[in-house]
């Protein structure tokens, strides 16, 4: 099994508690084509919804999502929306046409090493894209907005981990800047095992050729999550959570790449080298859920954890994500990469200085 890799016992969510929340909602999942927003969108196939609204920019993924959730679920109610969530116009214009209680917002760029070449790319995506999804949200009447944000938006050192946390900062002065009712929270995810571009499949697609295994650097390790305590964490903290912040769940001591390499080759019975590589641009070698940066407290859920900024001047307004965005689009790439770590590095600062 998947989940035999994580080194630990799989945590364990209550759908059952849950499903009651999604009985009568109209749900909205960005991303739907991913491999988050895919399991999303079966869970909630499963679980029972109102109305599901599945968007994605790649139309062959959505082709299959859809006709996956509608094989799970014939007579659930779904709309299929190919759109791009950097096209704000668009993204308001299916917001209000489906008019959804919650939505969760899965879509992004991803790659750390990709995001260091291409930063404007992944800032408009990442961080643009938040801020298009959330008004929209907000201006169709939705009471929640998820954002799926990652562990790398702690401590970053990669421009996917910087807009994340930015992302994060603006959700959580999102209702007080935008005087907005609708609740909105993120969750800090780890790498999820199988999910596309996850060192899982690469490594089977290594062991498959004959090898040899790449692993960048000996003592690389990452938290993992399964799938279903992903899909878990996102629907218990749209459900149950009602505080703002950041939501992480325990995921015990990170786990070694290589050794999780030596796992697959044991698994697979050959004999496979393995290859070091070297780290590539803005990777770590460690990872972590929280930083010095972070208030961290207890959840209502067990082994689930929120994070807050340490004041409220400390998050994104507006006006900071539009002088980001004319960057982004104005500027060579390396420029962009220095604007966002420019803008984190205030934003962190402003909330050392409400610590002190």
């Amino acid at each position: 099994m998947m989940s035999d890799f994580l080194h630990r016992p799989e945590g364990h969510f209550d759908f059952s508690a849950i499903a009651p929340f999604f009985a009568n909602k109209r749900v909205f999942i960005t991303g739907a084509a991913g491999s988050v927003g895919s399991a999303l969108s079966l869970k909630l196939a499963e679980l029972g919804c109102a109305h599901l609204a599945m968007l994605d920019q790649d139309d062959h993924g959505l082709i299959d999502i859809v006709e996956a959730v509608k094989r799970a679920a014939p007579g659930l109610a779904t709309t299929d929306i190919l759109c791009d969530i950097r096209d704000p116009g668009r993204l308001e214009a299916w917001m209000r046409r489906i008019e959804p209680d919650v939505v969760i917002h899965a879509a992004a760029l991803k790659h750390v090493h990709v995001g260091e070449r291409h930063s404007a790319e992944y800032l408009i995506t990442n961080l643009i894209g938040v801020r298009n999804a959330a008004m929209a949200a907000s201006k169709a009447g939705a009471s929640q907005f998820v954002l799926i944000s990652s562990d790398k938006a702690a401590a970053p050192t990669c421009v996917m981990g910087a807009t994340k946390r930015l992302a994060e900062l603006f959700l959580f002065g999102f209702p007080l800047e935008n005087m907005s009712p609708m609740a909105t929270k993120s969750v800090r995810f780890g790498n999820v095992l199988g999910s596309q571009g996850s060192v899982l499949p690469r490594f089977a697609a290594q062991i498959e050729a004959g090898g040899p295994l790449e692993v960048t650097h000996p003592d690389m390790e990452r938290f993992f999550m399964s799938p279903d305590e992903a899909v878990g964490l996102i629907l218990s903290v749209a459900a149950v959570e009602q505080e703002p912040g950041a939501y992480f769940m325990e995921m015990g001591e990170p786990i070694s790449i290589l050794e999780l390499g030596h796992d697959l080759i044991a698994a697979s019975g050959k004999q496979i080298d393995i290859k070091f590589t070297g780290l590539r641009p803005g990777e770590k070698l460690h990872e972590q859920l929280a930083d010095e940066h972070d208030l961290v407290s207890p959840s209502t859920t067990e082994n689930v954890f929120r994070v807050t900024p340490a004041s409220l001047d400390a998050y994104m307004t507006s006006a900071d994500i539009a002088h980001l965005e004319t960057a982004a689009r104005t500027m060579e790439n390396p420029m962009v990469r220095q604007r966002v770590f420019a803008f984190l590095s205030e934003r962190l600062q402003t909330e050392e200085r409400a610590v002190g």
